[in-house]
This record gives C-alpha cells, structure tokens and sequence, in this order.
C-alpha cells in the first residue's frame, strides 16, 4: 500500500488514514496533502510515533473503519 507525504498532490479522490493515529480525512483530486489536524504529523509538535520524511497518510480500503 502506497502512503504519501505532506506536501505530495492527491491523484485519487477518497478518504485518507493518518499512519501514526489512524484519523480519517477526506482528499480531492488536486488538494494537498497536509499535517494530521488530530495528531499534528507532519509538524514540529506532531504525533511522536511520526518519523519525518516518511508518509503520513494511507488510502482507506474497504477493510478499514
């Protein structure tokens, strides 16, 4: 499964899985992904789980709630 970073374009319209705290966000094609508004991944006081430079967020597949 692909993850992406902040900054990355989304080229597929959907919900989106915060890797280090699971919260979902919804993403249309051409947004932006950004920071984790729930645990702050992607930002200096973000998730402590989170390792910079790598992907934050997962595309939700059906076995995900």
């Amino acid at each position: 499964m692909s993850d992406y970073s902040k900054g990355d374009v989304v080229d597929e319209a959907g919900k989106y899985v915060c890797v280090p705290c699971g919260f979902h966000h919804e993403y249309k094609i051409g947004d932006v992904f950004g920071e984790c508004t729930s645990c702050l991944a992607g930002s200096k006081d973000g998730h402590e789980d989170y390792v910079e430079g790598t992907g934050i967020w997962e595309k939700e597949t059906s076995k995900q709630t």
